[in-house]
């Protein structure tokens, strides 16, 4: 398996709870209103983020400096 980049894979899964979150938000007693395309917004959305940790950003806040 290839070195993932732990800081985007943690903002990852933060950003589908969220994301998850707002889509499922609806008043009591009705059905959340949401354009089809937006639940492909999640999967798409993780696989941006750890893309920009792993080959733009390159800080992982979790990797132990090595001496």
């Amino acid at each position: 398996m290839k070195n993932r980049n732990k800081t985007g894979v943690v903002v990852a899964l933060i950003y589908c709870f969220v994301l998850y979150a707002i889509f499922i938000d609806a008043p009591p007693g009705e059905a959340p209103v949401n354009p089809p395309w937006a639940p492909a917004m999640i999967p798409l959305g993780a696989v941006i983020i750890t893309s920009l940790f792993d080959y733009v950003i390159k800080f992982d806040f979790f990797e132990k400096k090595k001496k």
